[in-house]
């Protein structure tokens, strides 16, 4: 009986000499002597039975953090010991006596310092510190918020987009473009959307293309096309990866083109692929033959989808090089034969129809760009040759006032 009473007195007795160092603790903590607090809370830590107590590492999570707010303590990571305190403390003490005292104010004033401290960081260029700090800012964010922790009347986010878009940015910035992506992803995957943030889809489509990420590259893709259906880049980005193959290229415009009839940007785009790569060299592809019938038909989808003065010149030069195609094959023919002579009859019908088939292009095309205020450097380039193309025909046709008329208008221009 005597042992038990003995056991019992040196129990009692140990517990109130830890309150006692505990006490100690608060006191230095409460007097602001942070480096002294350090040291007797790392001693009670020490042991054993000190790791088993709640409240040691509440205290241990206060020093740490304020340790941690003072830029002159660079040995160790101070912030990053006190949040393990914390979580420590809340495992122990499911009730949070401690904390519910405090309003939970410590974890705030933890993410407070790390947000400060992420802001300077950036602010000094230091964007890799920036990026790990913003990192943990996240990290007591998203603890706070599993917690259900609120003070005064602050509430975290569920998701937080903004604190999301900062570690993409300062990893982006720090050169880390695997872990910005990876922050970058996870805003597309909530499929956040507004004016600004179609960026962040074409970012992780590129990534991934450069990545060869066959899979993710669909999947951001469709998320990207899906939010932001307006925009022409979803159709540069299948097209980007096949641009040095010209089979390639125009098999996934075909694939586009036949899916997007009333898209004007990419209709326009593979008509004018189509036509420089046939037309526009000093010596024809091998394969020409192949593409050249697919001329007409991808500039007329351009115009049905968008009749503008661009789409409707291209027709027009298109035109005109079937007039030169028949032009030459004409004086090729030599001789003064009824077999020659009809084939050359037949070329000069073939010419004027093809002439007739142009200008309604090029009037329109002429309408379109002298319509416009302020024509750009190229669009005076084209206003000159269609000008040139329908003055030449009406002359042709010995229209000539109509031929002035066109003259006249061009001058206005100053061309």
């Amino acid at each position: 009986m005597r042992k038990l009473i003995l056991s019992a007195i040196l129990v009692a007795s140990s517990a109130t000499m830890f309150a006692q160092k505990l006490d100690a603790v608060k006191e230095k903590i409460d007097s602001k002597k942070y480096d002294e607090a350090k040291k007797e809370i790392d001693k009670i830590l020490a042991d054993p039975k000190g790791q088993k107590n709640a409240n040691a590492w509440f205290y241990k999570g206060i020093v740490y953090t304020n340790l941690g707010m003072d830029s002159t303590k660079t040995d160790m990571d101070y912030k990053g010991e006190a949040f393990n305190a914390f979580k420590k403390y809340y495992e122990l003490d499911p009730k949070n006596v401690m904390g519910t005292l405090d309003q939970n104010v410590r974890m705030f004033q933890l993410y407070e310092g790390y947000y400060t401290q992420a802001v300077k960081d950036y602010n000094a260029n230091n964007f890799a510190g920036s990026f790990n700090n913003f990192k943990n800012v996240l990290a007591v964010e998203e603890y706070i918020s599993q917690k259900g922790f609120t003070y005064t009347g602050i509430n975290i986010p569920a998701f937080d987009t903004a604190l999301h878009l900062n570690i993409a940015a300062t990893a982006s910035k720090a050169k880390m473009e695997d872990s910005a992506m990876v922050y970058y992803q996870r805003l597309a995957d909530k499929k956040i959307k507004g004016e600004n943030y179609i960026e962040i889809y074409q970012l992780l489509v590129d990534y991934y293309i450069k990545k060869g990420d066959e899979a993710n590259k669909a999947k951001y893709l469709a998320l990207g096309r899906e939010l932001y259906p307006e925009s022409d880049y979803w159709f540069e980005a299948e097209l980007s990866p096949v641009r040095e193959d010209k089979a390639k290229l125009f098999a996934k415009y075909q694939e586009l083109t036949k899916a997007n009839p009333t898209n004007y940007y990419l209709n326009y785009n593979y008509a004018v692929e189509l036509f420089n790569y046939v037309y526009a060299g000093d010596k024809k592809p091998a394969d020409a033959a192949t593409y050249d019938p697919m001329v007409e038909v991808a500039i007329a989808n351009a115009v049905k989808a968008n009749s503008t003065p661009d789409a409707n010149l291209l027709m027009v030069r298109y035109l005109s090089e079937q007039v030169y195609k028949l032009e030459d094959q004409s004086r090729a023919i030599k001789g003064a034969t009824p077999d020659a002579v009809k084939k050359r009859k037949d070329l000069a019908a073939s010419v004027n129809k093809t002439w007739d088939k142009l200008v309604p292009y090029a009037e329109t095309s002429f309408t379109g760009y002298t319509g416009k205020k302020d024509l750009k450097a190229y669009e005076k380039g084209n206003l000159k040759f269609v000008s040139n193309v329908l003055i030449d025909y009406y002359n042709m046709k010995k229209q000539f006032d109509k031929a002035k008329s066109y003259e006249d208008k061009v001058k206005e221009f100053g061309i």
